[in-house]
């Protein structure tokens, strides 16, 4: 098996980060607080770093693709 690195799955990470932002608005509500939407923001935005990483590097070589393994 397979170690799981994040990014190997930008997408993932990307679609967790948003789970986070909707979780963390809903504790929001619930503690009346904005500590935990800044946190959850917070954590979106680093799950989101291997998916734009990805994309600059499809950007970087227009006419190569990478190979599915």
């Amino acid at each position: 098996m397979k170690p799981h690195r994040p990014d190997r799955r930008p997408l993932k990470c990307y679609l967790l980060g948003l789970a986070l932002v909707v979780v963390g608005a809903g504790v929001m509500e619930w503690l009346d607080s904005w500590l935990p939407l800044a946190l959850a923001g917070s954590a979106s935005l680093m799950l989101t770093v291997p998916l734009v990483r990805q994309i600059a590097a499809r950007k970087a070589t227009p006419g190569e693709r990478p190979r599915k393994r």
